[in-house]
Formats: structure tokens, C-alpha cells, sequence
């Protein structure tokens, strides 16, 4: 369990000093350095904090029930579709694209301006009910605290490097959080088809990546 604890402070450091010195970090090797830069050092130690919490000894909360597999399954598919939109779409005020965002179509923002973010959460909450070990709910209930948090800060960073003219127009035409905007056309066919694909594939590795088969605790 001590390991896990070093990979995951390491984890949270490598995302707060590189936020700390973003300014000085893209003037010296500019923004897509410092973006491909951040996200492959992000990978690895995920992958690395991953690793630890299948390594770490078990301690369990609460007993295990098929039916939080089966949540865990439901909540999947739609953090995918929310993943599959931080892709495809614009999300000029999150993490994804930042150019090409029309306020008068602002597409999946007017539901949520942190699809990615709000993926995360799902994905931690659905981690935490179905597993119950210490571990578990410290790491996936983590990252679902810290990207709920991450919404209005992510928000502020974002802002500075937009022209203040165009802070009104981006902030009137999309919502933090507004389920009404599903129903204005938020997410496309091309996001959900994408979002199916990525489930379908996660949900066939998981056992080979993860050594776990979500349809065998499932009961399915």
C-alpha cells in the first residue's frame, strides 16, 4: 500500500507544479509541446498508479454485490460518450480542442463544458461502488473529487488565454452543467457512434489489460 501512496503523490504533483508553471513551461517549448509533453507523462504515471492499486493489499469497506458491477457497466457507456465528444467537439474552456467553437452551436458545452471531466467522475464513482477496498475508493473517488474541482479551475486557465472580447459570447453559450441541453442536440451521431465503439472496447479488454472481466462480476 506504501507504493501506491508514492505513485499517487506523484500523480497529483506532476499535475499541480506543471499547472503552477504553465506560463514559463509554454513560453519555452510552446503550447502543443507542453500539452503532448504533460499528456504523456500524465499516461505513464496513471498507468503506474494503476498498477499499484491491483498490487496494493485489499482492504474491503463493504461486501461485494453483482449489482455494482452492473452499475459500474451502465455508468460506462455514458462517460464514453462523453469522452467520444471532448474529442470530436470543441471544448474551448476544458480539455479538447480549442479552436473551432461557435457560441451559437456550442454543441456538447450545452450540456457540460468539461466532457472529459465529467467522464472521469463517472468513471470513479462507478470504480468506487464496485469495488469497496480502501485503495479503490482512494484512488477512483480521488479522481472523481478532483475532476469535479477541476471544472471551475480548468475554466479560469482557459479564460486566459482567450481575448476578454469573446469571454461573454463563450460563457453565455455554454453551461458548467445543464442536463435541458441534451435535449437541444449536445451530443451527435458521430459522438455517440464513437462513444459506443470505445465502450465495446473497453469493455472486451478490460479482463486482458485489467485481469478483470466486468460481465463475470456482472453475472452476466
Amino acid at each position: 500500500m506504501v507504493w501506491f501512496f508514492i505513485s499517487a503523490t506523484v500523480f497529483l504533483g506532476a499535475h499541480i507544479i506543471p499547472g503552477l508553471l504553465r506560463d514559463r513551461i509554454i513560453n519555452g517549448i510552446g503550447y502543443r509541446g507542453y500539452v503532448i509533453g504533460f499528456s504523456i507523462l500524465s499516461m505513464f504515471l496513471f498507468v503506474w498508479v494503476i498498477f499499484e492499486v491491483l498490487a496494493a493489499d485489499k482492504l474491503f469497506l463493504w461486501d461485494y454485490h453483482p449489482w455494482q458491477a452492473k452499475l459500474l457497466i451502465l455508468a460506462m457507456l455514458p462517460a464514453c460518450i462523453l469522452w467520444a465528444c471532448a474529442v470530436l467537439q470543441p471544448c474551448p474552456l476544458s480539455i479538447g480542442r480549442k479552436t473551432g467553437f461557435d457560441p451559437d452551436r456550442p454543441g456538447i458545452n450545452r450540456f457540460c463544458r468539461h466532457p472529459l471531466l465529467l467522464g472521469v467522475f463517472l468513471w470513479g464513482i462507478g470504480h468506487v461502488i464496485a469495488n469497496g477496498d480502501l485503495v479503490s475508493v482512494l484512488f477512483f473517488g480521488g479522481s472523481a473529487f478532483f475532476s469535479l474541482i477541476g471544472f471551475p479551475r480548468l475554466e479560469k486557465m482557459r479564460l486566459r488565454d482567450i481575448p476578454k472580447p469573446q469571454h461573454q459570447a463563450i460563457l453565455s453559450g455554454t453551461r458548467r452543467f445543464s442536463p435541458v441541453g441534451l435535449l437541444k442536440g449536445a451530443i451527435g451521431i458521430r459522438e455517440f457512434v464513437l462513444g459506443v465503439m470505445v465502450y465495446i472496447v473497453i469493455l472486451i479488454g478490460h479482463e486482458h489489460v485489467i485481469g478483470v472481466n466486468p460481465l463475470e462480476m456482472a453475472g452476466w
